[in-house]
């Protein structure tokens, strides 16, 4: 693995977020607002936190859709085209039923935040301060800079707190082919930072999205001792051996979030026995997901594939990611080691 490859398997993730691409838009002159959910009630298109950003001709992410965002983009865009004062804010209250016309029944309250040039500076000291990790406090108020949560000191009431960076969970696709490249634009904006990783440039397709990091490795089994804990991993290179030898060693660690292989119930008997035999308890063997994707979906297309992984990835968001898996990985890694003292 080259090592430019293992930079990028330890670079810093959750970089995508709306302050970075706040910063991007103001490193080109561009100003944004930034469209924040801050409180929801009843049926409503998103949650709590969703984002969007507005610029003069383009958006980035969804508070969802319809004519609620049509209506608060306008909002952004008079506020862009408005003489600017520092830190301009609206506060706004919405019923999605009188207010929009929508069935929906519920209402929400989106906060609206303009940042300008004269913000640049302070948003970039943000970004690279200590405590960019930590709770920053939103005002509801212009004229108020942001701060992180432990320097301000408004009411509760008057502010919206949210993470600094919202942090992304790894996740790593093992082959560059044909179901990998039906995949990565499903992937995209399900909150992962995700890396492809090959054997050779040549099997890299020939565009691909900025959000996408390449790494490319002589040994991808390499790649997988040295990914991040609590990552996600998908095996679906060219080889059989190779996909053996990726999953051995995630197995071996343990510390991963999610393992799919892309493949038969055949071939995941066939990996199951010689991974037991290579030392991998069947506790952990239980944590392998082959064949990958949903089962409702049986089209064996690249693109029919792709669609059922992405679907299984977000069911597993939704509720396995900190439950059941991390439970039973724990409990398979405890009898591993177990195993292996016995044998010692």
């Amino acid at each position: 693995m080259s090592e430019a490859a293992g930079n990028i398997i330890t670079r810093k993730t959750g970089t995508t977020g709306w302050l970075a691409h706040v910063l991007v838009n103001l490193s080109n002159r561009m100003e944004s607002v930034l469209v924040t959910v801050v409180a929801a009630k009843g049926s409503t298109p998103r949650n709590i936190g969703a984002r969007m950003i507005v610029t003069k001709d383009d958006i980035w992410q969804t508070i969802g859709g319809g004519a609620l965002e049509f209506d608060v983009m306008a909002r952004a865009r008079v506020m862009l085209g408005s003489n600017s004062t520092k830190w301009q804010r609206q506060l706004v209250k919405i019923v999605l039923g009188p207010d929009m016309g929508q069935c929906c029944g519920g209402s929400l309250s989106v906060l609206l935040e303009r940042f300008g040039l004269d913000e640049a500076d302070a948003l970039a000291a943000l970004d690279a301060g200590e405590e960019s990790h930590l709770i920053l406090a939103h005002p509801f108020s212009s004229g108020l800079p942001l701060a992180p949560q432990s320097l301000s000191d408004l009411p509760m009431e008057k502010v919206f707190l949210a993470p600094m960076h919202e942090k992304n969970i790894p996740l790593f696709i093992y082959g560059a082919g044909h179901v990998s490249r039906a995949l990565l634009p499903r992937i995209l904006g399900l909150g992962f930072d995700v890396f492809l990783v090959d054997i050779s440039t040549a099997r890299f397709p020939p565009k691909i999205d900025a959000d996408v990091a390449k790494v490319l490795a002589k040994d991808p089994a390499a790649v997988a001792r040295r990914a991040p804990a609590e990552a996600v991993h998908l095996v679906m290179t060219h080889d059989h051996a190779l996909d053996e030898a990726i999953c051995l060693q995630i197995l071996l660690r343990g510390d991963f979030a999610f393992l799919g292989l892309i493949g038969s119930a055949t071939k995941r008997a066939r990996f199951v026995r010689r991974l037991k035999q290579a030392g991998i308890s069947a506790a952990m063997l239980d944590l392998l997901v082959c064949p990958v994707g949903i089962a409702e979906i049986t089209g064996k297309s690249p693109a029919q594939v792709a669609l059922s992984i992405s679907a299984q990835l977000v069911i597993w968001q939704q509720s396995g990611k900190n439950t059941g898996i991390r439970a039973g990985i724990d409990k398979a890694m405890a009898g591993q080691k177990s195993r292996e003292n016995c044998h010692s």
